[in-house]
């Protein structure tokens, strides 16, 4: 666990702000190199990115504080302390899918194109800020387990708290391999899928499926437990089965005609709407 990275006088770079950086640098970098070739300027891309990397960091906190409002009593400017670690995936996917939708209509493009175009660096930021900001931050930390690979965490993280020199699951680990490897995937279908709405489908099932699934190795206090019908899961898990149902919507429902008109670089020029 290492939350400070570097730290030289008053200047403290923390892990959790770095693997956001680093992320959205990344991600903008892809999405605007990728969206060129397809008509769209990158100055706008790069403004639609910051959206959605804003409010992906503003419903991710929100929806954790929802769910943890304990963490924050007494302390409510504790919420905008990110660094401390404290979001939740699911939150940050809807959040930054309402906001994309809206930025998208107001420049009538197509949202199918626009998402698929997006899907793959959302899963590769995903990927680096799970290493960044959940790992070396010490938080999302697993159950204990004797696998070759578990770790243990120092002394003075939350884990050790709870289960002191214990080997845990690298849960955050999980998680950051899966996205990307759900990235290089998503990259491949994007040639073949590209404004079906379909990659994005890819995404929300793949990331709902592997967040399921890593659940069972992370450690959760018994109030984040729903039982539905029998069926003890976390909130996460069950938003998770939401997410793959909105999925198989998304890529079975026809697909409607939508404006597309991106503004060409060279030209200035936006090209005609097409179905």
């Amino acid at each position: 666990m290492r939350p400070i990275l570097l730290e030289l006088g008053p200047l403290r770079i923390h892990a959790y702000g770095f693997a956001l950086a680093l992320s959205f640098l990344i991600g903008s970098i892809w999405v605007a190199r990728r969206g060129r070739m397809l008509g769209y300027r990158e100055d706008e891309l790069s403004k639609l990115y910051f959206w959605v990397l804003a409010s992906a960091l503003i419903g991710a906190r929100l929806y954790y504080a929802f769910q943890h409002p304990e963490d924050y009593e007494g302390d409510w400017i504790g919420i905008f302390r990110l660094w401390r670690g404290g979001l939740t995936q699911h939150g940050g996917v809807i959040g930054a899918i309402v906001v994309a939708w809206f930025f998208v209509r107001s420049r009538h493009w197509s949202f199918r194109e626009i998402a698929d175009l997006m899907a793959p660096a959302v899963a590769l930021g995903e990927g680096i800020t799970r290493v960044g900001g959940c790992f070396l931050a010490g938080c999302c930390h697993g159950r204990p387990c004797d696998l070759p690979w578990a770790v243990e965490y120092p002394v003075d993280s939350p884990a050790h708290g709870i289960f002191g020199a214990t080997p845990l699951h690298p849960s955050p680990l999980y998680l950051a391999v899966g996205n990307i490897l759900l990235f290089l995937w998503l990259s491949r279908m994007q040639s073949m899928l590209l404004g079906t709405g379909r990659v994005f489908a890819i995404y929300l099932a793949g990331a709902s499926l592997i967040r399921f699934l890593v659940d069972y190795t992370r450690y959760y206090v018994p109030g984040d437990y729903i039982s539905v019908l029998g069926m003890r899961l976390t909130h996460s898990q069950w938003l998770s089965l939401g997410l793959i149902a909105v999925a198989l919507l998304v890529w079975f429902l026809p697909r409607r005609g939508e404006a597309r008109a991106p503004a060409s670089e060279s030209s200035g020029e936006e090209s005609s709407p097409s179905a």
